[in-house]
């Protein structure tokens, strides 16, 4: 059984993104326009297949061999912590088509609304991790500080899509968002041809966001879930989480919307 997923956690998703769905795109897929198969995920084509597949990393959400367990910990978590206590990813980006068809068209497709229904699947994600929090007796406060894109990919996007997906994923789940970083040097993408190694891309690429002084009061001594659309290596997560113990997070966690 997936530890970041289970099987009773889908069933109680699919079941509230009905319902969150249908309030938005009553049935109707988000992608086409298609109908809908009547659960808020999607057509045939375009289906929203929740949780990842395999055994995962019980901190960065990476693929790991069978023989180890789900949960465990991968290799590169083993020589150099991430950073963050772990991570949580709704869906798995490189099994399914469907899955890159919502991320691409959200990232890349000018499709902003698309992040209203994505985000309160993440909600209703991260309404799980608090209830199971609870049942652990962990009382601190909980915020969620989207993962910024640099001012000029904002502009020539039109948006900031972990922006939007945060601010969804806050209303569903009740946790206030917090805008507490800057993406304050002008990186490529990463992964891009030509570019440095995805560590030294992002390096030093985060500080407190200077338009909202307050936002690093409101990180001291709470629980920080960052939140991104799609986690691939970890270096960006790892860095804005640097970035935001020096804020005073007590802990840090990862909420991406897919795990490459």
């Amino acid at each position: 059984m997936n530890t970041f997923l289970s099987r009773e956690a889908a069933s109680g998703l699919r079941l509230l993104s009905r319902d969150l769905f249908r309030s938005i795109y009553p049935e109707r897929c988000g992608v086409c326009g298609g109908a809908d198969l009547g659960d808020g995920l999607g057509c045939a084509e375009h289906r929203l297949v929740l949780g990842l597949a395999g055994a995962r990393c019980g901190k960065c959400a990476a693929s790991i061999a069978a023989a180890l367990g789900d949960g465990a910990t991968c290799a590169q978590c083993r020589r150099e912590s991430p950073g963050y206590a772990r991570a949580v990813a709704l869906l798995d980006y490189r099994a399914h088509d469907s899955v890159r068809a919502w991320v691409l068209a959200l990232k890349y497709g000018r499709r902003a609304e698309l992040a209203r229904p994505l985000g309160a699947l993440l909600g209703a994600r991260l309404s799980l991790e608090i209830a199971a929090a609870k049942s652990a007796d962990s009382n601190l406060e909980r915020v969620l500080v989207p993962v910024p894109l640099h001012v000029l990919r904002r502009m020539e996007r039109g948006y900031d899509q972990a922006r939007l997906l945060a601010d969804a994923a806050g209303q569903v789940a009740l946790v206030r968002v917090v805008p507490a970083l800057a993406r304050v040097r002008f990186t490529p993408p990463q992964g891009a041809p030509g570019s440095v190694s995805r560590t030294a891309n992002v390096d030093g690429a985060f500080a407190r966001s200077w338009f909202h002084p307050w936002a690093a009061r409101a990180l001291e001594d709470r629980e920080v879930w960052l939140v991104d659309d799609v986690l691939t290596s970890g270096a960006t997560a790892a860095e804005c989480a640097r970035a935001v113990r020096r804020l005073g997070a007590a802990r840090v966690c990862v909420l991406a919307l897919a795990r490459a």
